[in-house]
């Protein structure tokens, strides 16, 4: 005869790891840029990172870039121009406090679209 574990002991480390991501997730920031939208018609590519409140991490231009450049060449576009500034938002708001902030630049896809035959052959 076998002897169950009682419900409590096979759901209270599942509950206990649920709880931690949760409360970890809330204050979870990017580790680096990351595509954030955009427009194929207008060739207009935008990517983002996050970061906590007081720890504004040093990011890398040519990263953005290069995010950019892919997404631009995925389009069929042969350029990523960057869009002068960025903005910064607040992404989430804690007793009146920015505790997440959100930052963007946009780059101009440009030199046209290849056509599509073109691209395939990359």
């Amino acid at each position: 005869m076998t002897r169950s574990r009682p419900l409590l002991q096979i759901l209270l480390p599942s509950i206990v790891l649920f709880s931690l991501s949760a409360t970890l997730g809330g204050c979870a920031s990017t580790q680096g840029w990351a595509p954030a939208g955009g427009s194929r018609e207008q060739g207009l590519v935008r990517v983002s990172y996050e970061y906590p409140e007081f720890r504004q991490p040093q990011m890398s231009d040519g990263q953005a870039a290069s995010l950019a450049l892919t997404r631009c060449n995925d389009w069929g576009y042969a350029k990523a121009e960057p869009i002068e500034g960025q903005i910064r938002q607040c992404a989430n708001v804690d007793d009146g406090n920015c505790n997440l902030w959100t930052v963007t630049r946009e780059y101009q896809c440009t030199d046209g679209q290849v056509r599509f035959a073109n691209r395939l052959s990359r």
